[in-house]
């Protein structure tokens, strides 16, 4: 779902950016899914792997927001390169300026934080994490019954989690409709504020990939309640 559409966001490789902070020194390739993850902690008590999930998890909706923030700053910019082009007022033009300061710091937040989720992640896990993290996991199409014996609690749980993943889906499609109508209206008038929909769409993006990863991460707390095989039960999802 996620991944079909990547490629026609303008803004898709921004996030890689990060990887160069972290570049040096890495010894190890980081998991390119949460099941390669998994089998990477195969030899790892079931909590240690759940909580290195966790943060698996918060990381790819992090890079999310990181790639949000860059667009938020991209905006900003713009909105004072066309203020200063139609010669507006220096009121006006503070308070932008304010604002593009205001959205550099809150980005600078947004970094930080996913800083120290890799670090965090590396910390319990030995692997660097320093690659850029483009895609986050499959939101799951399907929603069979729980298998027998699953706790009730886990069940409510990942009931609760369902129901907001469906959410989290309807915000993402209607945002990705409303995208590509504002493309094809701006291949005919320029001044279709095509950002503000990119944004918005972004956004929709970072609550589906928290939404998922909530769903994912129940499943594996199923999977090891039942003596599963994790790996598999998240490939399979």
């Amino acid at each position: 779902m996620l991944k079909s559409f990547w490629m026609i966001r303008i803004y898709a490789v921004t996030s890689l950016a990060l990887a160069a902070l972290f570049a040096g020194g890495a010894q190890a390739q980081s998991p390119k899914t949460d099941a390669e993850l998994a089998r990477a902690m195969s030899g790892a008590a079931p909590q240690s792997v759940l909580d290195a999930l966790t943060v698996y998890y918060a990381l790819h909706a992090s890079e999310l927001e990181v790639q949000h923030m860059d667009e938020r700053r991209t905006g900003s910019m713009f909105a004072i390169m066309n203020a200063r082009e139609a010669g507006s007022n220096p009121d006006v033009m503070a308070e932008l300026e304010n604002q593009a300061m205001a959205v550099a710091a809150e980005r600078d937040g947004v970094i930080g934080e996913n800083q120290q989720l890799r670090a965090k992640l590396k910390a319990m896990t030995g692997i660097p994490f320093a690659d850029a993290l483009a895609v986050a996991p499959e939101a799951p199409e399907t929603f069979p019954d729980a298998p027998a014996g699953t706790p009730p609690a886990l069940s409510a749980e990942r009931d609760a989690a369902w129901a907001a993943l469906q959410t989290a889906k309807a915000a993402w499609g209607e945002e990705r409709l409303n995208l590509l109508d504002a493309q094809d209206r701006y291949d005919a008038d320029r001044t279709v504020p095509i950002g503000d929909f990119m944004r918005a769409m972004t956004a929709a993006e970072v609550a589906l990939a928290r939404a998922a990863g909530q769903v994912r991460l129940i499943e594996a707390k199923i999977a090891i309640a039942a003596g599963g095989d994790l790996a598999a039960t998240l490939d399979g999802l």
